[in-house]
């Protein structure tokens, strides 16, 4: 096919295009705000060592992980639902937290997944402050010099993580964009031995048109 001829297809079968586009883009939308959204929390806190040689620094941050398994824990998620009387089982408060360590800024990240975002800030906050006390504890054991603080940081800020709306609202027009283009496919396939025009005729036949009856409507 000519580049004309895709070109009069495009014109001819667009708005399959647009529509299934459309139709898929407004389902996707009207199926996320269907979804009970999904809020999550971010808390970080910073590991800060006593002196900054690299003894205790190198010291501190190859203990970093430790600290984490010590802390974040069912144990510790009782504590946490008592701490904050929540009527959520310790189970329910240790998956859906996610902890993460930053060795070269010797930061730890919480994140706290909830149906309530307040509720996820508060939960996200006491798991640092558990941890920030534990390391007071700890260090009470310690020289000044040889101890390793847990200082918190901002605030926790939660956002909603599910559904996310815009995503799915794009990825649904690119899908139906998709599946219109594979509807077209279809239509001219199926029409592909139709002749429409002079050039369709030649390159059937291999014989060149030298005339046509011109067609008149009845009355």
């Amino acid at each position: 096919m000519e580049v004309q001829d895709y070109l009069q297809i495009a014109r001819r079968r667009a708005w399959i295009v647009v529509l299934v586009a459309l139709a898929a883009m407004i389902s996707a939308y009207v199926f996320s705000k269907m979804q009970t959204p999904i809020y999550k929390s971010t808390m970080e806190l910073f590991i800060q060592p006593a002196r900054t040689d690299f003894g205790l620094t190198q010291s501190a941050k190859q203990l970093l992980n430790s600290y984490i398994g010590i802390i974040f824990n069912k144990r510790n998620a009782a504590v946490v639902g008592q701490n904050l009387k929540l009527d959520y089982s310790p189970d329910r408060i240790f998956n859906s937290t996610k902890v993460a360590s930053d060795e070269a800024t010797f930061a730890v990240r919480i994140e706290v997944s909830d149906y309530d975002g307040e509720v996820a800030n508060r939960i996200a906050k006491q798991w640092a402050v558990i941890f920030a006390d534990w390391r007071n504890t700890e260090n009470a054991k310690q020289q000044r010099q040889d101890r390793v603080d847990a200082v918190l940081g901002d605030e926790p800020v939660y956002h909603q993580d599910y559904p996310r709306t815009s995503v799915n609202v794009i990825g649904g027009g690119i899908l139906g964009a998709l599946v219109g283009l594979l509807i077209v496919i279809v239509l001219e396939w199926s029409q592909a031995d139709m002749l429409r025009k002079h050039s369709d005729i030649e390159r059937k036949l291999g014989l060149p048109v030298v005339g046509t009856i011109p067609h008149h409507g009845t009355k």
